[in-house]
């Protein structure tokens, strides 16, 4: 059998739509005698949804127990991971996701997910075949707190399955772990999914038993109950734990410097002043009473005088 043709990337669909409207526009500009300037403007705007359109934002809602969902958005940037962003949307858009477990959750370190429950399903992805590893990728990203990658055991390797990183894992970044986004409303809620079994539970379990094999043996397991792309929200700038450090530690570097200095203009300038008697209050004029408080001499200190006789 012959090979089913490629699906066009949602990159390659953005240009073609783009280029499309730009031959319609140069039809209409001609016919209603649009401004160049006009006509600048709209191509302009047109090119910036095209880019915009390769970043994405996913919302995903978590059945943390029987009785609590709650709502995670996560926003992708297919410039920190082409393949790896482009391999999610694909997922998020087919449902792979709804009614995955979170199966794996080391409190910490990583969640886990991407292993369907339905084991036809999961037997298709798997036949598919691992994507390639991003080695182009233009703005690369760190696997800090609330960053995502795919689970990778080597070269070419990653599937369907996901991890969301709790702390800054830096170890992860030389282990093909490359995040193609973050988290930016939810981690709270992520943070807070059950956790008893860590990692008792074994993928090759799920993927011949699916979700029997987790309502069996894992009954008290979070779960997505769904993911869908929504409107696109801007991730926010989040430093790391090493960065934060080293802000801290030149902050407190420069803090003790200043101290030095004030120390030091202390003791040249006011200490003199002090030593030389400066900037206390003026002795009293003859004639006049000494203020109250003033050290005189105590009158019972002398000795005792005879009385007249």
């Amino acid at each position: 059998g012959r090979e089913a043709p490629p699906r066009p990337s949602f990159h390659h669909l953005s240009v073609s739509l783009f280029s499309a409207c730009l031959v319609v526009l140069n039809q209409q500009s001609r016919g209603a005698g649009m401004t160049r300037a006009s006509v600048a403007s709209l191509r302009l705007a047109l090119l910036a949804a095209a880019v915009v359109a390769d970043d994405y934002t996913v919302q995903f809602i978590i059945q943390i127990d029987e009785m609590r969902r709650e709502e995670v958005l996560v926003t992708v940037r297919e410039a920190k991971a082409p393949i790896g962003a482009q391999r999610f949307r694909e997922l998020v858009n087919s449902h792979f996701f709804d009614g995955c477990a979170l199966y794996r959750v080391s409190p910490g370190f990583i969640l886990q997910f991407g292993l369907s429950s339905n084991v036809t399903l999961q037997r298709y992805w798997d036949m598919l075949g691992p994507i390639r590893d991003d080695t182009l990728i233009e703005h690369p990203d760190w696997n800090i707190r609330g960053s995502l990658a795919f689970y990778t055991s080597g070269p070419s390797s990653r599937g369907t399955q996901v991890i969301i990183n709790y702390d800054d894992n830096h170890q992860l970044d030389a282990k093909g772990f490359v995040p193609f986004g973050r988290v930016v409303k939810g981690m709270p809620a992520l943070t807070s999914v059950y956790s008893g079994y860590r990692e008792r539970p074994q993928a090759s379990e799920i993927r011949s038993q699916g979700g029997a094999y987790l309502q069996h043996e894992f009954p008290h397991l979070s779960y997505i109950v769904s993911a869908r792309q929504v409107a696109f929200v801007e991730e926010p700038v989040v430093l790391s734990k090493n960065f934060t450090g080293l802000l801290i530690t030149g902050g407190m570097v420069i803090a003790a410097l200043l101290c030095c200095v004030c120390t030091r203009v202390m003791s040249t300038r006011i200490g003199p002043m002090i030593a030389e008697g400066r900037g206390y209050a003026k002795p009293p004029r003859r004639g006049h009473s000494a203020p109250m408080g003033a050290d005189d001499d105590d009158d019972d200190d002398s000795p005792p005088t005879s009385p007249a006789q």
